[in-house]
Order: structure tokens, then C-alpha cells, then sequence
């Protein structure tokens, strides 16, 4: 019975999460708060919020993924970007144009922060309208979600954390209503998205999702994917844990090995599984899942994500243009192996990751976390200490993405970010990788790589939050 109560929570979350309405409303500003939280459906209601938010085009619906970040990695034909984009290919941090995306991208992280701290208080001062099962999950999604967006702020905004540990720049909000939080140095604020992540862990160890497969359901012909949706477009246990394993990663020394033990066990729950070429892309369009669904660790559902991405990828004759790939692009990329999987990501010049015509079966949503990123991090965790246990990984990885063998190869930095680059087409990973490993960024062709400096690869802060916040 408290199995069935929390599934309807997660039912209730998911869908006020899908519905159009609620982008348009804001309910804790039409509603008084106390009444907002006197309910169960209230907490849902303003979880479900921020799910829709964080999901927008301002952040990762678009902005965060196929729009601003992979432009920056350059994995569009140089040439190409549309005018109003080549801010964010030259790095164009002093446009005003380029300074009101950043103030908007910061504002939405720290709006979205606050109101996660809102919930967790009032889950709090109310803690009698939960029950224990439901508030332990309300809690822990929370403190998930508060976790990534204080991790991406990190990632975007401040100078990574091996080059200057001390460097004293960043915020971490951790109550509703402070207006100048303390500023961290980097080492201290990714301690702080440790203990929120594995506070979390703790609050999600009855999470719903351990007594299922995602990845088994919604695989009849007459079924779509919103059973799996159910549990891993949203925080889930194993979310954190794969976060976590991010975290770490980011780090690096000692801690890859807390990065490659976590990526590991989500690899081992079973819940997850890599993309099965016969039922997910041997069929037609409308049941093709380019997406790899049942990879998804965690992932946000989005009402604007197709329209979005046609946006920005599908090719319109006549406007300003449409960001492309460059000729020859995926034949250099996938090492011409035609049989490559995921080169059904692409229509000539085009990615139509997002815009196949299969929402009917799969609703819009952008991957956050997929079971090929624990592979890849697991593979790399191991390079040095266990080669060749490394090579099984990758090569597990990699033969999971064609038709043509692949033979075991020793791992290497290269060959890592080369699976990267093939992998998190669409999905604005490619970016953080190349600031983690302080790699040039590779251009779409030859001629347009950038090299590798904090120039390019750390954000300048808000001036309004240099004025008003006090940092300096």
C-alpha cells in the first residue's frame, strides 16, 4: 500500500509536469504558501515546478544542451551559425546580448535554487501533511535537483576545480529568502554538492524505482514510454548516484575512484539497460526511439523540446539559416563505420535527434543522464589502475552502438573523448568534458578548434550580481 500511495505522488508529479498549464501559472505566487503546502498535491505541484523550469529552453531544453553549449563545443559547422548564435560560437562574453543570456541562465539557476529551499523548509514546518515515505522522496528529489543545478553553475561559472582548488567565487544557497549567500571556494562548494547528493541518497533509499525495470516498460505495440517516465524523468536514487559519479569525475585524483565505483553500481542495479538496435531503431519512425530511452538515468520531459530543436536543427529555406553539420562531419566523427547507430541521429546535415515524428510514443524530453556516461566514466576511472578492465568497458560500450566487431584497445584520454564526442551529440555534455580535461575544443572541421583557456571555458559572473551580491 505505501508502495502504491508514493507511485501515486510520482503519477501525480509526472503529470502536472506534462501539462502545458502549468508553465503558464505560478502557484506560489497566486496561492498563499501555507495553503500551497497544506497538501500532499501542493508539495507535488511545486516540485513538478521546478521539473518544468529546469526543463524550459532558457535552460535544459535548449539553452543547456543542443542550443548554447554545444555551439560553444563546436560541434556545428563553423560557417554556418546563424547570426543571432555567434555569440555563443565566438565567445562573445561582452556582447550585451551574450550578457543577458548569462543573466538569464544565472537568474533561472538561483530562482529555480530557492525554490527547492522553499520546499524543503516547508516540508519542514508541515512535515504532518506527508507521510514519511513521501517526504523522505520529496526531500531527497530536492536535494538531488539542488545538487545538479549548484553543480552546473560550478561548471559553467567558475574555474575548474584541479587548476585552483582556493579560487573564491561562488554562492551556494542553501536556504530560501538569503539574498547574499556565502561565497565558496570551488574545493568547499563541491564538498557542499557532495553532501546535498548523498543526503539525498539517503532520502531516496525507498525510492519506487528499485522495484522496477524502467528500461522493460512501455515496450508493447500499443504502449508508450510514460511508465518508464514515471521513474527516471525526475531525481531518482540512482540519478544521484550517477551524479555523484559526475561529481567525482569532475574532481579528479583520488576521488576518480569514488566516480568509477558509483558509475559501476548503476551500471550492475539492472534497471538500465544500452540501446537494443532490433526494438528501438529497426522499425518506423514512429516507434523509432532515437533518444535510447531505455538508457535514461534521468531525464526531463519538455512540451517545447521538438518544436525547439526544429528550431534550431531542422533545415527552413529561406530564414537566417539553421545550425549544420559540416560536410563529411559524421563520416570523420564515427571513423566511417556506416553500421554506427547513431548516426540515425542525422538527415544529411542535420541532427533530428528531437524531431522524429514519435512523440505519440515517446513524450519530448531531454536526456540528463544516460547509462553510456557510467561506461564511459567507469572506463575512464579505470584507464590507469586496470587496463584491461577499462577495454572491456569501452569495448561493452562500444559494440553496443554497431553492427561491425569491435576488438578490445587500451583506453586512452584520446579515445575517451573521441566515445564522447560520438555520444553526447545534442545533449550540451561536450563542453563540460573538454573544461574538465582542459582539452582544446575540437571544431566541426579542422580549421575552427579553439584552444583551451579560462577564456572561453569559464563564464564572467552577472554584473548585476557583481553590484548587488557583493562579489568580488
Amino acid at each position: 500500500m505505501r508502495l502504491r500511495n508514493c507511485i501515486g505522488s510520482l503519477l501525480l508529479t509526472l503529470m502536472l509536469c506534462s501539462c502545458n498549464s502549468w508553465l503558464d501559472v505560478d502557484l506560489i505566487n497566486q496561492s498563499e504558501e501555507s495553503d500551497l503546502f497544506s497538501t500532499e498535491r501542493g508539495f507535488s505541484e511545486a516540485l513538478a515546478g521546478v521539473y518544468c523550469d529546469i526543463a524550459a529552453s532558457n535552460m535544459y531544453g535548449q539553452t543547456l544542451s543542443f542550443g548554447m553549449l554545444d555551439i560553444m563545443s563546436r560541434i556545428y559547422d563553423y560557417s554556418q551559425i546563424p547570426n543571432k548564435m555567434k555569440i555563443f560560437r565566438d565567445y562573445d562574453y561582452e556582447n550585451k546580448d551574450m550578457k543577458s543570456y548569462i543573466y538569464l541562465l544565472w537568474s533561472s539557476f538561483y530562482a529555480n535554487i530557492a525554490a527547492l529551499n522553499n520546499i524543503l523548509e516547508w516540508s519542514e514546518k508541515n512535515a504532518s501533511v506527508l507521510s514519511d515515505e513521501r517526504r523522505n522522496q520529496v526531500r531527497g528529489e530536492v536535494l538531488a535537483l539542488r545538487g545538479l543545478l549548484h553543480f552546473d553553475i560550478y561548471r559553467l561559472f567558475a574555474t575548474d576545480v584541479k587548476l585552483d582548488p582556493k579560487a573564491r567565487v561562488l554562492p551556494y544557497q542553501t536556504k530560501f529568502g538569503v539574498k547574499t549567500p556565502p561565497v565558496y571556494s570551488t574545493m568547499d562548494y563541491l564538498k557542499l554538492v557532495i553532501g546535498d547528493l548523498e543526503d539525498a541518497v539517503k532520502y531516496l533509499e525507498n525510492d519506487p524505482i528499485k522495484e522496477v525495470k524502467p528500461y522493460q516498460l512501455g515496450n508493447g505495440d500499443d504502449e508508450n514510454k510514460d511508465g518508464a517516465d514515471l521513474y527516471v524523468a525526475r531525481m531518482n536514487y540512482y540519478a544521484t548516484k550517477a551524479l555523484l559519479a559526475r561529481v567525482y569525475l569532475s574532481m579528479g585524483g583520488d576521488k576518480i575512484k569514488d566516480a568509477r565505483r558509483l558509475a559501476e553500481e548503476v551500471i550492475d542495479c539492472g534497471k538500465f539497460a544500452l540501446v537494443n538496435y532490433e526494438k528501438s531503431l529497426n522499425t518506423d519512425e514512429a516507434n523509432k526511439d532515437l533518444l535510447f530511452s531505455d538508457e535514461h538515468i534521468f531525464s526531463l520531459r519538455g512540451q517545447n523540446v521538438k518544436s525547439d530543436a526544429e528550431g534550431v536543427h531542422k533545415q527552413i529555406t529561406g530564414t537566417d539559416g539553421n545550425v549544420q553539420m559540416a560536410s563529411g562531419y559524421q563520416s570523420i566523427l564515427y571513423l566511417g563505420d556506416l553500421e554506427d547507430y547513431r548516426l540515425n541521429w542525422y538527415k544529411s546535415f542535420y541532427i533530428i535527434k528531437y524531431t522524429s515524428d514519435n512523440s505519440e510514443r515517446f513524450f519530448p524530453k531531454m536526456p540528463m543522464i544516460r547509462l553510456s556516461e557510467m561506461y564511459l566514466i567507469a572506463a575512464e576511472g579505470w584507464m590507469e589502475d586496470d587496463p584491461e578492465h577499462a577495454a572491456e568497458l569501452l569495448q561493452t560500450l562500444k559494440q553496443a552502438r554497431t553492427k561491425s566487431i569491435v576488438n578490445k584497445q587500451t583506453v586512452t584520454e584520446e579515445m575517451i573523448l573521441l566515445e564522447m564526442r560520438k555520444e553526447f551529440v545534442g545533449e550540451g555534455q561536450l563542453f563540460y568534458v573538454y573544461k574538465r580535461l582542459n582539452h582544446d575544443i575540437i571544431g566541426n572541421t579542422s580549421e575552427d578548434g579553439v584552444k583551451a583557456s579560462n577564456r572561453v571555458f569559464v563564464l564572467p559572473l552577472p554584473e548585476e550580481e557583481i553590484e548587488y551580491g557583493y562579489r568580488n
